[in-house]
């Protein structure tokens, strides 16, 4: 699963995102963050995919990549205080670090690999047992556009690779 900001599409598109997003908000009487997954279709058309009230693994790029953050944005919503700017600092891409096979307890090996990059950041969940498939960090990039900041991120999270505890740091 990645994620790039700003959303390759052109202006009608993201206007459509935008009013569709406006209007599925308004419909729930929400306060706070609303994540819309939206697919488009090779026709154009736009399609609901998800939705989740609250912030969601597709905005964590806004951590390092907007001005104010979706967790920021969620609690300023909620406390009733102003919105922050939402203006993105320019090209940020976010790759989701999944698990491979079966630990209990592992090791994430090559984080100087991946750090070795200024433009990367690290983000870890904490979670104690990495199983198949399952989300376990994410890295974000910056970069001039966004196929640099992707590429960027795709060699870090490449670079990165869970282990048994005791797996030593060049064990493959």
């Amino acid at each position: 699963f990645e994620t790039v900001a700003p959303a390759p599409v052109e202006g009608g598109v993201a206007g459509c995102a935008r009013a569709i997003g406006a209007a599925l908000a308004g419909a729930m009487d929400l306060c706070g963050t609303l994540t819309v997954e939206l697919f488009l279709l090779h026709d154009g058309t736009l399609v609901v995919n998800e939705l989740a009230p609250r912030v969601h693994n597709s905005g964590h790029w806004t951590i390092e990549g907007a001005e104010t953050s979706q967790f920021e944005q969620h609690i300023r919503a909620i406390c009733g205080l102003g919105l922050g700017s939402t203006a993105a600092h320019g090209a940020t891409a976010m790759v989701n670090l999944l698990g491979s096979g079966l630990r209990r307890d592992a090791r994430l090996l090559g984080i100087d690999e991946a750090l070795a990059d200024p433009a990367i950041h690290l983000h870890l969940y904490d979670k104690q047992r990495v199983f198949e498939r399952r989300k376990m960090g994410h890295v974000t990039a910056t970069g001039a556009g966004v196929d640099e900041a992707l590429a960027r991120a795709r060699a870090a999270a490449t670079a990165l690779r869970w282990a048994d505890e005791g797996a030593k740091e060049g064990d493959r």
